[in-house]
């Protein structure tokens, strides 16, 4: 995934990270965030060349994270929901696993069948 650079995308992601210092500054109560949010918006609203730098930093973060909290997330799932239930399946499967065979060979022999291929159905 590439870095957008579109004007519009960079003024919503600074509009997107001013409303969450105000989200976190209601959570949490302090003074700081409203601060920092209207500071950070006046900033922007002022220089909109450095929308895009915020931007930038914005959607790299994005794409770090995403990167980095995929491959978490779907191991987690694996390792708690997926890994469990197949030794489960194994322990308690009336079909057991090939390995558990004691033959030479697995190979299967089929009888032969004369196959007329002008008459297929």
């Amino acid at each position: 995934m590439k870095i957008i650079k579109d004007k519009k995308r960079n003024l919503a992601d600074c509009l997107v990270i001013t409303a969450g210092l105000i989200i976190v500054g209601i959570i949490t109560k302090q003074d700081c965030f409203y601060y920092s949010a209207a500071i950070f918006g006046i900033i922007i609203a002022l220089i909109p060349q450095l929308a895009y730098i915020f931007s930038f930093l914005w959607q790299g973060i994005g794409l770090v994270l995403g990167f980095v909290l995929s491959k978490v997330i779907l191991s987690i799932i694996f390792y708690f929901f997926l890994f469990p239930f197949s030794l489960l399946q194994k322990l308690f499967s009336k079909n057991k696993a090939i390995s558990n065979r004691k033959s030479e060979s697995y190979w299967i022999i089929k009888p032969e069948h004369q196959t007329d291929f002008t008459k297929l159905w």
